[in-house]
């Protein structure tokens, strides 16, 4: 069984925590490169994992193997920059986020939900791209 929980640090931004007690082959081959990304902490929640591989890790594994903690964060906010090099995440957005997309050259902001019951994601774009027109 693989626990996922997504809480908040200090400054509003998700943190994506992962906690298990066995893993099959399978799980184990996929999990290892968020957990070579991720560092180890103690607690429940054994690692502490960029949040750019919750997406993968949820829709690939078994549903039936994943618990989502019942204090979990449901919907976050991200954007990445043009080249996807650096990814920016936030729960509600901030002035210090809106900043940090504006100088990034306004890329699309999406909104990730997800459901508790159903473990399903969506994504969806709440701030299209503005498209300059220099004259």
């Amino acid at each position: 069984m693989i626990k996922i929980k997504i809480d908040k640090n200090r400054a509003n931004e998700p943190i994506f925590k992962l906690g298990f007690k066995e893993l099959d082959e399978k799980e184990s081959r996929f999990l290892k490169r968020a957990l070579m990304d991720g560092k180890e902490i103690k607690g429940t929640y054994r690692y502490e994992i960029p949040l750019k591989y919750f997406l993968p890790i949820i829709k690939n594994l078994d549903k039936n193997n994943i618990k989502l903690d019942r204090y979990s964060k449901l919907a976050y906010l991200e954007f990445s920059d043009d080249f996807d090099e650096n990814y920016y995440y936030i729960l509600e957005a901030n002035a210090k986020f809106m900043r940090k997309w504006r100088e990034e050259g306004c890329p699309n902001i999406f909104k990730v939900e997800i459901d508790r019951e159903t473990l399903d994601v969506k994504k969806e774009i709440i701030f299209k791209k503005i498209d300059r027109v220099y004259i």
